[in-house]
């Protein structure tokens, strides 16, 4: 099998840092394209508290926010600059919107950490790696720290 596009989610913990690197690894390995998604969180019952412009000012400073992570994530795995991968964000329900940029995003292969920033959800709702692994159309490889 040909690994031409791979994807990696990552919410910027340690875990998705990890699979960040096997991610990087595999792709030199098989010359293949490297996509990274973070997925911003909506929280679409802010709507009732804030205006909209709140809201949007909210939704623009998450999106800046997700870009530093990516520049520190940069800078702490050097090697990915040198492959020349893709930022990708979405917004939404995490799984659900990794779920989306899988089916329609052309892929070969998911890498994506076992554990995220809180392992407490994990606890109450089952982790978006989890989710991700039981519902992908494609292979889901999943790393420890």
């Amino acid at each position: 099998m040909e690994y031409q596009n791979v994807l990696v989610l990552t919410d910027f913990s340690k875990d998705s840092d990890e699979a960040v690197k096997a991610a990087v690894d595999f792709t030199k390995k098989y010359n293949s394209r490297l996509t990274v998604l973070n997925v911003v969180r909506d929280i679409p019952n802010l709507t009732f508290v804030l205006s909209d412009s709140e809201y949007h000012r909210l939704e623009r400073k998450l999106e800046v926010h997700a870009g530093e992570q990516f520049d520190k994530m940069e800078t702490a795995i050097p090697e990915l600059a040198e492959i020349g991968y893709k930022r990708k964000i979405r917004k939404g329900t995490p799984y659900i919107s990794c779920l989306y940029e899988i089916e329609n995003g052309n892929y070969d292969l998911v890498f994506a950490g076992s554990h995220g920033k809180s392992d407490l959800k994990k606890v109450v709702m089952g982790s978006t790696a989890e989710k991700v692994l039981r519902r992908s159309p494609i292979s889901v490889f999943v790393t420890r720290r």
